[in-house]
């Protein structure tokens, strides 16, 4: 990639005088929504090239009108006429108020002719909550993509403004450059249309958010002339931003390379929060009292059950241990023996008992996912967390599934959920659930993990082949469905939020069947769900959310590419949903370790330990400062070793709290250990400081 230079100023610009310059010149599209029906969108310029609005809420602002979109689909959608005429030359301007930043949301564009692919002929879209001003040149020629040196604002109007000289890419924020970069050879025009708030197909998420205008000129605006049509058309719009939070807390950076040495994307700089550096806290965890399950002893007692429960105290969601006691659960994932345990440990039931200890005296109080089961038999065990495979062991038993990174994979991404078979395989494989369910120290069961769910899940059921008779229930399933949603509605007609809510179906039926199955042979521990882990689908879907309640005590969430658990997304899912939520894999892995690849899984990349240990500080204040997470399990115990063949871990990676032999990093255990064991002050001092 060409290398970008940003420009460090304010985002905003203060309005200068300028003499009135001539808007219409080279004005080749101009589309706002003053006026505007709701169904069509003019062109204001003399092009006349009208949109389509497709599915869209018309928004009074300051002085004119916005289009709302909800992303779920909804768009304008404008003739490929729209992106001819440009050849050497292109100023592209638009007002945009983002409600969410997921990545590769597209803002606008001509989209490539492959739906795959993020980079527009020209255009904007999202990534790391960043804008990305994209450019494609003449086959074999190299994209631009010039990068916002920060995230786009939420709930702000945003005036972006992308502009091409023949020479040099540019993006401009408010009125002011922020980053360039050199660029050479034509604009193309590829016959596809220009979409606002949308991408070409159904791959990418679409805008969730407000439109105000876009305009188009076949020719690059001179910095003055954006300054002055930025003071000509913020006038129309409130540039009030969101009240900022009371208390400023200090942070340091952390810079991320997506997941793997070999993206594409650049090293990002990350604000991260550390302990010391929380305003008004002093640490006081040594003093903390808990009971053997870890549960908070110097809080009031709540009914006791034998069992872990849920409840809700004062606005907050809480895990109530067996005793009472109001418990946040922070667990470690994978928790098994290192090869060649009786050399490094003496015995297997020596490791036991040193890893317990060990795990322990960091401020961990629980297992999650994958825990020798060797653990639960050293004198005072952890809490711990029984994954049973109901989907997974049904699939394969029929033949239908397929490898894949982190899940086990099914033909065609369909989980075999609609066929007859499986309640009655439910019901006989989930009989061993009676064996643990008088065991008080375990939190709850979990199902399967990272069940697949692509966004187009509907059209792949649709797809599967009719002769198959395992295969036949799946595809009759959805026709049914989509003939009963659509009122004669072709397959081709299917919007976005037809996908979505498809995909709350699908699940439902998976969460009926195995919860009922899950409280039928084990009704006393909590229910924590399937680990849910897609961004486009699952959790950027309401119908989702609202489906999931009924069937689960606790949401269980692999988080992954969010540098901290998102306080605005953990707040929609609880509106969505009401419930708790526990966040059951995230992880960094380091440069610094040598012969580790570290190209494969999902956690982020960055350069040391320290970094490592930063970033575990970050995520978990984060996480006790949001009131409907009730704990977190890290990824993993060990690194993979470098040895390693598995479609996920090849050539190692440094996952590990411990190396591949159990040994500590220590920076990170240090910086783990104290954040850990700080974790009920932490929540008693966030949820007072947020009530002032």
């Amino acid at each position: 990639m060409m290398k970008v230079r940003f420009f460090l100023g304010s985002w905003m610009l203060c309005a200068c005088a300028f003499a009135a310059p001539d808007f219409s010149s080279g004005l080749v599209g101009h589309w706002s929504f003053e006026g505007c029906d709701g169904k069509l969108v003019k062109d204001r310029s003399a092009g006349g090239n009208n949109g389509v609005i497709v599915s869209g809420a018309l928004h009074k602002e300051r002085a004119t009108t916005s289009l709302e979109l909800d992303g779920l689909g909804g768009h304008v959608l404008l003739p490929p006429k729209a992106g001819a005429g440009f050849s050497n030359a292109l100023t592209a301007a638009l007002w945009v108020r983002a409600a969410e930043l997921r990545n590769n949301t597209v803002l606008f564009g001509v989209p490539y002719t492959n739906a795959n692919w993020t980079t527009p002929m020209f255009g904007m879209y999202l990534s790391g909550k960043r804008v990305i001003y994209g450019l494609w040149g003449a086959r074999g020629g190299v994209k631009s993509l010039v990068e916002s040196p920060g995230e786009l604002p939420l709930d702000t109007w945003t005036w972006l403004v992308g502009t091409f000289d023949g020479t040099t890419a540019r993006l401009y924020l408010n009125g002011a450059l922020c980053a360039e970069q050199p660029r050479t050879g034509a604009i193309v025009n590829n016959g596809q249309p220009l979409i606002i708030g949308k991408g070409l197909g159904h791959l990418k998420p679409s805008l969730s958010g407000r439109v105000g205008e876009l305009r188009l000129y076949s020719r690059c605006l001179s910095p003055d002339e954006i300054h002055a049509l930025y003071a000509h058309t913020s006038v129309a719009f409130d540039l009030a931003a969101p009240l900022a939070k009371k208390f400023k807390d200090g942070t340091v950076i952390v810079e991320t390379h997506g997941s793997s040495p070999a993206s594409e994307a650049p090293w990002r700089k990350n604000p991260t929060r550390l302990l010391e550096q929380l305003t008004g806290y002093t640490p006081r965890g040594d003093s903390v009292q808990v009971d053997r399950f870890g549960g908070w002893v110097d809080r009031p007692q709540e009914k006791a059950t034998g069992f872990f429960r849920v409840q809700k105290i004062a606005g907050r969601q809480w895990l109530i241990d067996p005793e009472g006691q109001r418990y946040f659960n922070i667990g470690m994932n994978t928790v098994q023996e290192p090869r060649g345990v009786e050399k490094l440990f003496g015995s297997g039931e020596k490791w036991a008992e040193t890893v317990t200890g060990q795990l322990r005296d960091a401020g961990f109080n629980g297992l999650g996912n994958g825990g020798a089961s060797r653990l639960n038999k050293v004198a005072q065990p952890l809490v711990w967390v029984l994954r049973k495979n109901f989907m997974f062991t049904f699939a394969k038993e029929l033949g239908l599934t397929e490898p894949a990174s982190g899940t086990v994979g099914f033909l065609n991404k369909c989980m075999p959920v609609f066929h007859p078979d499986f309640e009655a395989f439910c019901d006989r494989f989930g009989r061993d659930l009676a064996d643990t369910a008088s065991d008080p120290l375990l939190l709850g069961i979990m199902t399967d993990n990272e069940l697949q769910c692509p966004v187009d899940l509907l059209d792949r059921h649709l797809a599967l082949d009719p002769a198959n008779p395992k295969l036949k229930p799946g595809r009759e399933a959805a026709a049914a469905w989509l003939a009963a949603r659509q009122g004669g509605r072709s397959p081709a007609e299917i919007t976005q939020r037809d996908r979505y809510a498809f995909i709350a179906f699908a699940f439902e039926q998976y969460y009926r069947i195995v919860a009922k199955t899950v409280r039928k042979y084990d009704p006393h521990h909590l229910y924590l769900g399937s680990r849910i882990n897609y961004h486009q689908g699952e959790f950027d879907n309401p119908f989702f959310w609202k489906m999931l309640a009924p069937y689960h005590d606790v949401v269980s969430v692999n988080y992954y590419n969010q540098w901290g658990p998102d306080a605005r997304q953990l707040a929609q899912w609880d509106a969505w949903a009401g419930r708790p939520i526990l966040l059951t894999e995230w992880y960094a892995k380091a440069m610094d370790v040598p012969g580790l690849a570290n190209l494969h899984g999902a956690g982020w990349l960055v350069h040391t330990q320290e970094d490592r240990a930063r970033y575990y500080q970050h995520f978990a204040l984060a996480a006790l400062e949001t009131k409907n997470i009730v704990g977190w399990h890290w990824f993993k115990y060990r690194d993979d070793p470098k040895e390693s063949v598995a479609l996920d871990a090849a050539g190692g990676a440094n996952k590990g709290l411990f190396d591949f032999d159990g040994r500590a990093y220590d920076v990170l255990y240090q910086r783990a250990r104290a954040v850990n064991r700080e974790a009920y002050p932490l929540i008693q001092f966030f949820d007072a400081r947020n009530r002032e």
